[in-house]
């Protein structure tokens, strides 16, 4: 259901603030994956009443663990206001179209089935690119070459070779014949860059992740370049790393887990039966139901308030996120936003509780390093934004970020873990993603 709104936006970059009428357009979107689960989006576009643009600029968002899309509802709008990332005579001819991903087992998207957990960050990343296949986004079906010989999502127009750490694109129509080693590239990225210019860039996608967002992000940049125009990392820089000595600690954590809870979760699924089409497990979850929004709210802030560091979450962003975490407490396979009207209702949260157990395998230091090398040797832009009271950072995380991944700006800002959601802090972090998408 599509809902236009006009409304005035604040822009708030650093050298002025002016006020633009802008038409906000808000759709709520869904579709089924390859593999039966569903994914639910929210998007927001833009439009100035003049004649249909002749760019769209694509920005998609990816949020945190337990968050949704609504975490991007205060920054989204503020991103679309026109006179923000672009002049005036850009104004009539380029558009903005914001999508925010509610990863699987998240907000309104279904859940993965029952011999699927879904703790895998390599797994989520996969649901991203079934994400931007379905918007029809990134040209070249993610690296590949199109079926009418044109250019691909990559800088050379074919198709995309990965020989050890080193990306390339390798045209299809150059004979591989006598040279057929494996070792050879045809390194025509700088090349190709140079032709084609910012046109290019313009049909690629800007991605914002926050927190686990941004892992994912940075996964996402490091195996697919060809498809991102930039990476805006918000309160997170990349996968949890972990010793690799550990791994069998994970795995028999993970299993133990596992097993504990399937005897709770799936108590009648004794037939091998399975919720591959996007059905809710939390029907079967008995999740706890809290007696209004208003208690679930107060939940979510208890949680914040128990993360590491002195972090905090202002009630307004709890309130969007907790309206599309919920459902009735009669109705718990329902598929409908709770409104703010039904306060006196009980809830429960929507969200896959396996979310929540741990993951059967973490990337390893070495595994993040090599991550941050392809992203930096992948010439994607990088803007890293911190929070001052966020999410605590290790001096081995620090120090692989500023040698290896190598981002263009990276700014401490004044807020919270959530301070892209904050309605006190948002107009600061969108005025330093308009200035890094501008540059």
């Amino acid at each position: 259901m599509k809902n236009a709104l006009a409304i005035l936006v604040a822009a708030t970059t650093k050298s002025a603030r002016s006020i633009t009428m802008t038409t906000i357009s808000t759709t709520e979107r869904s579709f089924t994956c390859s593999d039966g689960v569903k994914l639910a989006v929210k998007c927001w576009s833009n439009s100035n009443g003049g004649s249909k643009p002749e760019h769209t600029q694509k920005i998609l968002c990816l949020h945190g663990w337990l968050d949704n899309a609504a975490s991007f509802n205060r920054l989204a709008p503020l991103l679309l206001d026109s006179s923000s990332p672009l002049s005036d005579k850009q104004q009539q001819q380029q558009s903005m179209e914001i999508v925010a991903l509610d990863f699987p087992g998240h907000g309104l998207s279904g859940h993965k089935s029952v011999d699927g957990p879904p703790q895998l960050l390599a797994e989520v990343t996969y649901y991203v690119l079934e994400c931007i296949e379905a918007l029809e986004w990134g040209e070249g079906n993610n690296g590949e070459s199109s079926s009418s010989g044109g250019g691909g999502g990559g800088g050379g127009g074919g198709t995309r070779t990965v020989v050890g750490n080193i990306h390339a694109n390798a045209n299809t129509n150059n004979s591989s014949q006598g040279n057929n080693n494996g070792g050879d590239i045809i390194k025509n990225d700088k090349i190709s860059n140079e032709i084609t210019g910012n046109n290019e860039r313009e049909n690629k996608i800007n991605l914002i992740g926050h927190s686990m967002g941004a892992g994912v992000s940075v996964v996402l940049v490091a195996a697919f370049p060809e498809l991102f125009a930039s990476v805006t990392l918000l309160e997170g820089a990349g996968p949890l790393a972990r010793n690799a000595k550990d791994c069998s600690r994970h795995v028999r954590a993970a299993c133990q887990r596992r097993l504990k809870s399937n005897k709770t979760l799936f108590p009648d699924r004794t037939n091998g039966a399975n919720a591959a089409d996007g059905t809710n497990i939390m029907a079967a979850a008995r999740a706890k139901v809290y007696r209004s929004v208003d208690a679930a709210i107060e939940a979510r802030l208890d949680t914040t308030r128990r993360m590491p560091g002195d972090q905090y979450l202002s009630i307004e962003a709890a309130r969007d996120m907790v309206l599309r975490a919920t459902v009735e407490a009669a109705g718990a396979a329902a598929t409908s936003n709770v409104s703010e009207d039904d306060n006196s209702r009980p809830v429960t949260f929507r969200h896959d509780p396996r979310l929540q157990w741990p993951s059967l395998q973490y990337y390893t230091r070495e595994q993040v390093e090599a991550f941050y090398s392809d992203v930096c040797d992948s010439n994607v832009p990088v803007l890293i934004l911190m929070a001052e009271d966020g999410w605590p950072v290790d001096s081995w995380s620090q120090s692989a970020v500023n040698d290896l991944l190598k981002p263009c700006h990276m700014k401490l800002l004044k807020g919270s873990h959530h301070f892209h959601a904050d309605p006190d802090t948002v107009g600061d972090v969108a005025a330093e993603i308009v200035t890094f998408l501008k540059a």
